[in-house]
């Protein structure tokens, strides 16, 4: 990734400095600026929201459940067929009810345990043994205080996913040319491992807020001071050898999903360009061969020598105030300059450079010369800026039912780029976003997010994706996602129907029509993965604070580039990672505590509004 700047100082143009980038035509901006007043909350808006059954509270000093599989699945009622209100990662706990609940088994083997704030588990799924070595292998889960909530790095070279430590031999015999790759990275490890600064060390204030000025605690270590070890996942240089990898045998089961006969050494090779999510690090040396290994957070050992470290983009977006208003826009890009404009007849005249992701207020003043649109700084309303070279944060035109009706709402901009964050009309967060690369175009038959008016339908702290963003949202043992209330059959079975419709020319109802459009390109990630035909993807593992507003698009942090601004994506809306994280926890229904995700329903409450507009 190129070089990234967290801070830019206060030049011409007078401009208010953090971070961006994007490419967007304009389009006319009200003349009017919205106020806004100071800072959001966080976690939970000012504006006050029901979260429906999410008012019971665990009793005190009440026991917890741990999840033994990498997503154990939440139900509404005692019985594996009710409906599926979330799910919770691998070695993660809930409050529990002290005893197993009564009455008939409901499709579980074991016992049904009453979880808080709402819902029932099985410990097919769950353990009551917090001290399970499963459940301390998986250690302490996401950190959800820091936009990365795992460290990440990207696979340079195709790698096995080694189930235990492999000796020397077994090493050699799975990785290709492995003495060549060795060579190559005793030459080039400084390179490789080498990280810049990113969004885990940007300070964010109490509301979850980044304030690039704030002091960062006297524990606080910036990125490009961590060892190998810290940046692939550990606590330090020389963690030891994990207790479930003793001995040279692994004590734990192989919760990854690729399932492999006992004997196998690893399950699976990860391509080149995955992006893995990764908990812990650790180096061995067996008589002399020495060599380290990164553990991702399915508990499987990746060689360290064929990751490439990476650390987030740093930019992120700015809270609104009285003192800064709407309209704002950014610059986009480098060599980017202020014009004069003596007349509407003259060329503009270059005035001062500005640096690439300023930010700068506007008066809303548009001006077309020479066939091109410049808009005008509200610092110095002698400097204009050119539309095409900026992304424009402003209220909108006409507003929408929410924000008639007093409530949060997310607000988007395709043309633009932009997203803004309101409290009824009330702006309060501004920021640039990445949506689908063909921009305005029909997201049934190209890569564009759809138009329209949507609300949260689920919410995951980090889940795969594909290099096409399509997701795999997993449930657990039984089900194939949480997020999903239909079985596999039952899929199956919806798939052939909408087909067979379509087949016979019958008319579809506007869900239908979504799905079936989605099941087609492939990308259907509430009702599992598939593919799309041709697809040389790769995995993005752990892709942070997730939030579905429709089948198969998601506004979601994106750790794998830093073009925030720009249309890049294949539908979904891309946020740096600490907007995205800031994003998770305004909007509503909360995640639960010890909950990984949550369908957004009647039992969760209602999700927020999210326009999407041109």
């Amino acid at each position: 990734m190129s070089t990234r700047r967290i801070l830019v100082g206060l030049t011409a143009c007078a401009f208010v400095g953090f971070a961006c980038h994007s490419k967007s035509k304009s389009t006319e901006v009200s003349p009017k600026a919205s106020g806004s007043a100071g800072n959001i909350p966080h976690p939970v808006s000012s504006v006050v929201v029901s979260h429906g059954e999410l008012d019971t509270i665990a009793p005190q000093e009440s026991k917890q459940l741990a999840s033994t599989v990498i997503a154990g699945t939440i139900y509404k009622l005692a019985n594996v067929e009710s409906r599926r209100l979330g799910y919770v990662r691998l070695g993660r706990a809930v409050r529990r009810d002290d005893k197993p609940a009564a009455g008939p088994s409901g499709g579980c083997k074991s016992d049904w345990y009453r979880v808080y704030p709402i819902g029932y588990a099985c410990t097919e799924e769950f353990t009551t043994d917090l001290d399970a070595p499963l459940v301390r292998a998986a250690g302490p889960g996401p950190d959800l205080s820091r936009p990365l909530p795992y460290h990440y790095g990207f696979v340079r070279a195709t790698a096995p996913q080694y189930l235990r430590i492999p000796t020397k031999e077994e090493q050699e015999k799975s990785e290709f040319k492995l003495d060549d790759h060795l060579q190559w990275y005793a030459a080039h490890k400084a390179e490789v491992q080498s990280v810049i600064l990113g969004a885990n060390d940007v300070p964010l204030d109490e509301h979850g807020i980044a304030q690039p000025g704030l002091k960062q605690p006297p524990s606080f270590r910036p990125s490009t001071s961590l060892s190998l070890g810290e940046l692939t996942g550990g606590k330090g240089p020389n963690d030891p050898i994990p207790f479930w990898l003793a001995d040279g045998k692994r004590s734990i089961p192989n919760v990854s999903g690729f399932e492999v006969p006992d004997y196998a050494v690893f399950a699976d090779r990860v391509r080149r360009k995955t992006g893995l999510s990764l908990i812990g690090s650790f180096n061995i040396n067996n008589h002399g061969f020495e060599r380290r290994f990164a553990v991702t957070v399915d508990l499987r050992l990746v060689p360290t020598s064929k990751i490439k470290p990476d650390t987030g983009s740093p930019f992120h977006g700015l809270a609104l105030s009285p003192q800064i208003e709407l309209p704002v826009a950014w610059v986009l890009f480098d060599s980017v300059n202020c014009y004069r404009l003596d007349s509407d007849k003259d060329e503009p005249r270059t005035a001062e450079p500005v640096p690439k992701r300023a930010i700068v207020p506007l008066t809303g003043r548009a001006r077309i010369v020479a066939g091109h649109r410049y808009y005008q700084s509200a610092k110095d309303q002698s400097r204009w800026l050119a539309a095409d070279q900026i992304g424009i944060a402003a209220a909108p035109e006409t507003w929408p039912e929410p924000a008639d009706k007093g409530q949060k709402w997310i607000d988007i901009s395709l043309r633009q780029q932009t997203l803004v964050l309101y409290e009824a009309k009330k702006p309060v967060y501004a920021t640039l976003v990445s949506t689908g690369r063909d921009r305005l175009g029909d997201p049934e038959t190209t890569l564009s997010t759809p138009q329209g008016s949507f609300r949260i339908k689920s919410k995951h702290i980090a889940a795969a994706m594909d290099s096409e963003e399509n997701s795999n949202v997993a449930g657990g043992a039984r089900a194939n996602t949480a997020v999903s209330t239909e079985t596999s059959a039952e899929r199956k079975a919806t798939v052939e129907r909408l087909l067979a419709a379509e087949r016979a020319g019958k008319t579809l109802n506007a869900n239908d029509q979504r799905r079936l459009a989605n099941i087609k390109k492939g990308r259907d990630p509430e009702y599992g993965v598939t593919r799309r035909r041709g697809s040389r993807g790769f995995e993005l593992r752990d892709v942070p604070w997730i939030q579905y507003f429709a089948s198969g698009y998601a506004i979601h942090g994106a750790y794998w580039h830093d073009a925030f601004g720009i249309p890049r994506s294949h539908g979904c809306v891309n946020l740096s990672p600490i907007d995205a994280h800031y994003l998770f926890f305004w909007t509503d229904p909360p995640v639960p505590d010890g909950w990984h995700g949550i369908n957004v329903g009647s039992e969760m409450g209602e999700g927020t509004a999210v326009v999407i507009h041109e």
